[in-house]
């Protein structure tokens, strides 16, 4: 069962002010920043005054900063304690190990803060639309290509997005498009302005970034979040690949279906299957 903080965050997220915003995305994200640190050092870490910090304390329910102070380092003990499912507690830890398992409760804590509304929304986006451009810039270029290269397999309509081709290329895409924008810390803004574009055009955006108050999320249709305190890009390497993974995976069962498959897809992806 989630700890009210988590509960109550999310349950008022969409509701908040954007300063309470920030807060409440920082404590879903880091809570350790809580539990170590009084009210006063936690808004000069986020950005905002002492006083947001503890009116976003009211207002997901919390009588003072303290209480919920308690209630995270409580969360925090128990997700420290509790073991990883399949993995021996005797086993032999190094370096090596130590880091595996870092990648393994990161994606435990993205699919614990996963909105299935969400991902269902961008299934459907991305199965209906009949153009997709995906983007990604720097180091997301890595992820926007792993995307692109296996969807387009299965769907056959999937094009990756390189800012030195395709300037203007929203104005030819068809009305039933969308943009697959993956905008990481920190935030290149030319993705950014990209999403804005898109949504001019009502083209539909999907997002997949590292904050849920990230710069691009005002400009998104759906957003999808990877849950991580660490903002370093080797750390969201794993957890990225894995989001975009079960999205193929999931792609490729509804359209198998309804019979939409590609050809490609049987000689290209196909494996272990008749």
């Amino acid at each position: 069962m989630e700890p009210s903080f988590i509960e109550e965050t999310n349950k008022h997220f969409s509701t908040l002010t954007k300063g309470l915003r920030k807060v409440g995305d920082y404590l879903l994200s880091d809570p350790m920043i809580f539990a170590i640190h009084p009210a006063k050092k936690v808004g000069q870490i986020i950005g905002v005054s002492e006083t947001t910090v503890l009116r976003f304390c009211n207002t997901i329910g919390y009588t003072s900063y303290n209480i919920l102070q308690k209630d995270v380092r409580k969360y925090l003990l128990d997700l420290n304690q509790r073991p990883i499912d399949g993995l021996e507690e005797n086993i032999e830890t190094n370096n090596l190990a130590e880091s595996m398992k870092v990648d393994i409760n990161n994606l435990k804590g993205t699919i614990e803060h996963l909105y299935l509304e969400e991902i269902e929304n961008a299934i459907e986006t991305i199965i209906d639309s009949e153009r997709i451009t995906v983007a990604g810039y720097y180091q997301s270029f890595t992820f926007a290509h792993w995307l692109y290269f296996n969807l387009n397999y299965v769907l056959g309509n999937v094009s990756l997005y390189r800012p030195e081709n395709d300037a203007g290329i929203l104005d030819i895409l068809p009305k039933k498009s969308c943009v697959i924008i993956f905008s990481y810390y920190r935030y290149a803004l030319d993705t950014i302005r990209l999403a804005e574009e898109a949504k001019n055009k009502n083209i539909k955006v999907i997002a997949i970034t590292d904050s849920r108050v990230s710069p691009i999320v005002k400009y998104a249709d759906t957003v999808l979040t990877i849950n991580i305190s660490n903002k370093s890009l080797i750390n969201k390497g794993p957890i990225t690949l894995s989001l975009i993974n079960a999205l193929l995976n999931e792609v490729i069962q509804r359209v198998k279906e309804r019979g939409k498959i590609r050809f490609t897809y049987k000689y290209l992806i196909k494996d272990g299957e008749d």
